[in-house]
């Protein structure tokens, strides 16, 4: 085992239990980072099996040095497509405008990497292969978090009850642990106003990923790089994607807007909460016969899509001021949740969980107000760039999606007319902090823009110490 090379290492000598709620992305990726880091962990999952919806994500180059980090950036490759481009069309299929990964700026070449375009399934099933089977219990539906100076308890729905130093919220925008923890501080008189109040809801989405289906009908299915086929369909008045995956699949998402307010968003989330295979046979009905730019309508493509693992899901939009209390603390979607058009909710959540652990490696003991420092720094990290993401994906999500004359021309201009200038700009301001766990050796990173320093900690897990060999 290789030295170092770090004069003031230290082994792992605090005794600090983590419970984090939640076996999506957030989760399993809080759950490696942990396991490497040498921090005891139990992940809790509502689910009796791990069976993630959705479709693609995109994996930016800002968290690729992570995953090479980890050693996953192999199978990263082989599970997805390098993004090439966005194409935009109007219903007629006359093309709007074409956002590229290579020109006026080539994404590989400035940042080391393409965005991966990777089923979200499969990226879930990576993760989760990482994790000891043991250190994921499903079935915990979480009731009840309690916490007092010692440690946090958490109650679940089949009367399992389970202790922690600390416990992290992974479990998304309806996250049970931020409800627990809002409803303890409202009584209190301790929460923000805006806190209380409901999440933005403005799209309805439907979404799945197909069976294997024939190149020969769809040759772009073959092709090296993902392109995106974006339609802008006025008459229907949504958005439709048609997303190519590895193994000749298709990520395909129809986005609808609409203005029915929030009394309209309760009646759907009471009716059909999350995502719901159910709610999404009823939705799919009003899109089959939109014309795709593979030749086919979108009917046919619902159709690959296996049974009861298309979803619909009210996308929302929200940022949250509070973010911890005590030994509890949140992440992700249960923090900042966006709209998915700028590819940023995944992305978003590993930087969280990532900041979250280089901060708990640093912890100087088990008491509460040395767990509260430790998340104030995690707080002043995160939450403006939680802030800021939350902000942008509502524009991206108008430039994608609503109709008008405004939105028709910032389109055109914005495909059409971007110099490479205001591109670089824009991309290095997300690509500049790619960061790693402190904890273990880095890995260089390529790409012309090096990325922001770190500083390698000064606590080392106990398996890569190198300790002496003992006298026979």
């Amino acid at each position: 085992m290789a030295s170092l090379d770090i004069d003031d290492t230290k082994a792992a000598i605090l005794d600090c239990h983590v419970c984090i709620v939640g076996a999506g992305i957030g989760g399993l990726m809080l759950g490696i980072l942990l396991e490497r880091a040498d921090i005891k962990y139990t992940i809790l999952e509502k689910h009796p099996f791990h069976n993630p919806l959705g479709s693609a994500i995109c994996l930016e180059p800002s968290v690729q040095p992570l995953f090479r980090q980890l050693g996953l950036m192999d199978e990263i490759h082989r599970l997805s497509k390098p993004f090439g481009a966005m194409i935009f069309r109007e219903d007629n299929l006359n093309i709007i405008g074409t956002f590229s990964a290579q020109t006026p700026l080539d994404i590989n070449d400035r940042y080391g990497g393409y965005n991966r375009i990777i089923a979200r399934r499969d990226l879930c099933a990576l993760l989760a292969a990482q994790i000891p089977k043991e250190k994921i219990k499903f079935g915990k539906r979480v009731l009840e978090v309690r916490q007092n100076a010692g440690e946090v308890i958490i109650r679940c729905s089949d009367k399992s009850v389970h202790h922690a130093d600390i416990l992290v919220g992974c479990d998304g925008a309806y996250s049970a642990v931020r409800q627990g923890l809002y409803a303890d501080l409202s009584a209190k008189g301790e929460l923000p106003k805006q806190d209380n109040a409901p999440m933005g809801y403005q799209y309805d989405c439907l979404v799945g990923v197909t069976d294997p289906m024939d190149p020969s009908k769809n040759p772009s299915l073959a092709g090296k790089f993902s392109e995106f086929q974006t339609i802008l369909a006025k008459d229907a008045n949504c958005s439709y994607w048609c997303i190519p995956l590895v193994g000749n699949r298709i990520s395909w998402m129809v986005v609808k807007f609409h203005n029915k307010g929030r009394k309209y968003a309760e009646e759907q989330l009471f009716k059909h909460s999350g995502w719901g295979a159910e709610a999404a046979e009823l939705m799919s009905y009003e899109f089959r016969e939109l014309i795709t730019a593979y030749g086919c309508e979108l009917g046919e493509i619902m159709d690959n899509t296996p049974k009861g693992s298309m979803a619909k899901v009210m996308l929302e939009e929200k940022f949250y001021k509070t973010w911890y209390k005590g030994r509890v603390v949140l992440t992700g979607d249960a923090v900042h949740k966006v709209l998915p058009f700028g590819g940023q909710g995944a992305n978003q959540c590993i930087h969280d969980v990532l900041a979250l652990t280089n901060f708990l490696v640093q912890l100087k003991s088990n008491t509460v107000p040395d767990i509260e420092e430790l998340f104030e720094s995690y707080f002043k990290a995160r939450s403006p760039v939680g802030r800021t993401v939350v902000n942008m994906s509502s524009r991206v999500g108008n430039l994608m999606n609503r109709k008008g004359m405004m939105n028709d021309i910032i389109r055109k201009v914005a495909l059409r007319h971007m110099p490479r200038w205001l591109s670089q700009i824009i991309n290095d301001k997300w690509s500049y902090d790619r960061p790693q766990l402190e904890c273990i050796p880095f890995v260089e990173v390529p790409g012309e823009l090096q990325p922001r320093p770190q500083k390698r900690s000064a606590y080392v897990p106990a398996s890569l110490v190198e300790r002496e060999p003992t006298s026979p």
